[in-house]
């Protein structure tokens, strides 16, 4: 099981090695909760790794400024998972969490 881990990471650091953009699992120990198939993990981290590098990138840009700015004038709190390499990480674990895998860092 390890190696399906370590596989399955790998390629999502190069995939985010390939895009310039650090990936999201760099870190991360990803298990199979609920049984899910070695390759269904791989896309997974995939996917949740692309939807982590969009959701940070969309906080650390003009729309998140306003979004934050928003917040602090409503009350409302921050929304979404932060900018950098943190609210990447974040995002990574929510979108991963929600799919049945616990992720550790």
């Amino acid at each position: 099981m390890k190696w399906m881990v370590g596989l399955a990471l790998g390629v999502a650091v190069l995939t985010g090695c390939s895009s310039g953009t650090p990936p999201a699992a760099r870190r991360a120990r990803v298990y199979h909760a609920t049984g899910q198939a070695p390759e269904h993990q791989q896309g997974d981290i995939q996917d949740c790794t692309a939807r982590a590098q969009q959701e940070s990138a969309k906080a650390s840009g003009l729309s998140g400024a306003l979004d934050r700015l928003g917040g602090a004038v409503t009350g409302a709190g921050t929304p979404g998972y932060g900018s950098g390499q943190e609210g990447a990480d974040r995002a990574f674990t929510a979108c991963m969490n929600g799919r049945g895998y616990s992720v550790y860092w």
